[in-house]
C-alpha cells in the first residue's frame, strides 16, 4: 500500500531548506531539513507538520474555503 502523503525522509539529502509559503496571504518561512528531521524523524508526516504550522493562521477555519490559509511548500515538487 502506497502513501498518500509525504515524509522528511523523502527530501533528505535533496534540499537543505524547505520553504513553506501561503497563497493567501504574506506567510513564508524556511526550515532546516535536518533539524526538522531530528525533531520529527525522518518517517514523519509532512502533510500534519504543515497543518500544525497553520493553526495558529487567523484565517485558518475562515467560513469561505477559497479565504483560508494555504501552506505550500514550493521546493517539493522539484525533487519528489
Amino acid at each position: 500500500m502506497s502513501r498518500t502523503y509525504n515524509i522528511f525522509g523523502d527530501i533528505e539529502g535533496n534540499l537543505t531548506m524547505l520553504r513553506v509559503e501561503c497563497t493567501r496571504c504574506a506567510r513564508k518561512g524556511r526550515y532546516n531539513v535536518v533539524k526538522l528531521i531530528a525533531q520529527y524523524g525522518r518517517y514523519g508526516n509532512m502533510t500534519k507538520w504543515m497543518s500544525d504550522l497553520s493553526g495558529d493562521c487567523p484565517k485558518r477555519n475562515h467560513p469561505q474555503k477559497q479565504q483560508r490559509c494555504d501552506l505550500t511548500c514550493p521546493d517539493l515538487s522539484k525533487v519528489l
